[in-house]
């Protein structure tokens, strides 16, 4: 990862000189950083008055030195195996590359990296050729909406936004009391009590077109819990007007797969003597679920509730439609 010029990294380089027997002084140091010679001499007091380093002038060398080269600069700790781990969640940063937390992320990940020793024994290009993270692309989320969400969230203010939901052709002003912040299969959503709707409602945060933070304070309501809400979530969609209990059976053909991985945090299984899987959850919203049954097509059946029942029983028949 690139350093940036911050004071940390100037005092690990002139750490590194110094120990190196460079002499360096401040011009010499100020040029190679493109810094003041002021700011070269506070690097200095700050080495021997907040750290108590044995750092002085050699006039004859005209530059720095240490009269105790067995003083080091406090440092972190890694072993081999906090390395190895550091470097696999580096990587994983690339399914977020594009929003703001990953930018955030990034520049912790460069200020740990100046901590690492010169020499280590895991090699990082090894770790990034044998580790690979996917996942669906994310909405970017514009840098200012999110700031000014956050921003909400964390002061408990209001938010003036303007919103464009999936099905309306232009966006309308809303006021939003933002109460938890989720990311759903890759993309940002939040969560908040909406004016417009007189609910607690989920926007996604790439649909936000204009934020700013009011002035009005407001307090989250003590019965509000962020993981009951998002239990019921299936993909991205956690709200909805009622509570649906799903209930799917799939035939034997498709069994292993269905067992292979776990669909829903509620899910309960039932195996068939004659192998077709049955599989039972609530959700909040039937969306999402409806268009994961009929990516199984004939391999599954709706059994319950019968809106979904509905739902694709008619997309069914617009499809067949499109074959005549």
């Amino acid at each position: 990862m690139e350093r940036s010029k911050s004071q940390f990294s100037r005092l690990m380089e002139l750490d590194r000189r110094i120990r190196a027997g460079e002499y360096p002084n401040c011009l010499t140091f100020a040029r190679k950083w493109e810094v003041s010679q002021k700011t070269v001499q506070r690097d200095v007091d700050f080495l021997r008055d907040q750290l108590d380093a044995p750092v002085v002038y050699d006039k004859a060398k005209k530059g720095f030195c240490y009269t105790n080269r067995n003083w080091f600069l406090p440092s972190l700790s890694l072993g081999e195996g906090d390395l190895f781990d550091l470097l696999v969640a580096s990587r994983a940063l690339d399914q977020y590359r594009g929003t703001p937390v990953a930018k955030q992320l990034g520049r912790i990940f460069a200020r740990l990296s100046e901590l690492m020793p010169e020499q280590v024994t895991v090699r990082p290009e090894l770790v990034y050729s044998q580790f690979s993270f996917t996942s669906p692309p994310a909405r970017p989320v514009d840098e200012a909406i999110w700031v000014s969400v956050v921003r909400g969230l964390q002061y408990r203010l209001k938010l003036r936004m303007r919103y464009r939901t999936i099905r309306a052709p232009e966006s309308r002003e809303r006021e939003l009391s933002p109460f938890h912040i989720a990311n759903l299969q890759g993309d940002w959503y939040v969560f908040g009590w909406d004016s417009l709707r007189e609910s607690v409602r989920q926007f996604a945060m790439s649909r936000i077109q204009s934020c700013t933070v009011t002035t009005t304070p407001f307090d989250v309501p003590v019965d509000f819990d962020p993981q009951k809400l998002l239990a019921h979530t299936f993909s991205r969609f956690s709200m909805g007007p009622t509570n649906h209990k799903v209930k799917l059976l799939f035939d034997a053909e498709v069994a292993e797969s269905v067992l292979d991985r776990q669909w829903h945090a509620d899910q309960q299984l039932r195996i068939r003597k004659d192998g077709r899987i049955q599989i039972t959850f609530h959700l909040a919203g039937l969306w999402e679920v409806y268009r994961w049954v009929l990516a199984w097509g004939r391999h599954v059946r709706v059994l319950a509730p019968a809106e979904l029942q509905g739902m694709v029983a008619r997309e069914i028949r617009a499809m067949h439609r499109q074959l005549r």
